[in-house]
């Protein structure tokens, strides 16, 4: 009898032990996921923070662009290719509608985009050059006047 009661004894420190440790074990658990939600949330909130100071350093090149060209200090085509591509870089929710929005722009820049820059001008002929340069000069009359007044709506330009 008292080997059984020795037995029991025995059983009922093991068994407190081993709830004793998973308890320890239960609480490092939540514990780590604790920090990993921690440590997940200040991941989101920099790169939150990251978007937005991208966002911000590009709608203050869209407004730089966007005064140079509606005071006339800047290639309209140039200023159409530049800003189309900042507009679309942006990290937003809903993309810019910029077809819709700034009409000229877009459609100076679908006119422009595929005519050779820099190193690839190097490689066509002169006489060639001569004609899309032409070109470009005469789509730029047609647009100017719209441009610049989009171009001025963008010197405010925000999110």
């Amino acid at each position: 009898m008292d080997f059984d009661l020795l037995l029991a004894a025995i059983s009922v420190v093991i068994i407190i032990g081993l709830a004793f440790y998973a308890g320890i074990l239960m609480s490092k658990i939540k514990m780590h996921k604790a920090q990993n939600l921690q440590r997940e949330e200040q991941q989101k909130a920099q790169a939150t923070l990251k978007k937005q100071q991208r966002n911000d350093n590009i709608c203050e090149s869209i407004r730089f662009i966007a005064r140079a060209t509606a005071q006339k200090q800047c290639n309209i085509s140039e200023a159409a290719i530049r800003l189309t591509v900042l507009l679309e870089t942006l990290l937003l929710e809903k993309a810019i509608d910029i077809e819709d929005e700034y009409p000229a722009l877009s459609e100076m820049f679908n006119k422009v985009k595929d005519m050779p820059t820099h190193e690839q001008r190097k490689k066509v002929a002169v006489k060639e050059l001569k004609r899309l340069d032409m070109q470009r000069q005469v789509f730029e009359a047609e647009l100017e006047e719209t441009i610049i007044k989009e171009a001025s709506q963008l010197e405010s330009f925000s999110l």
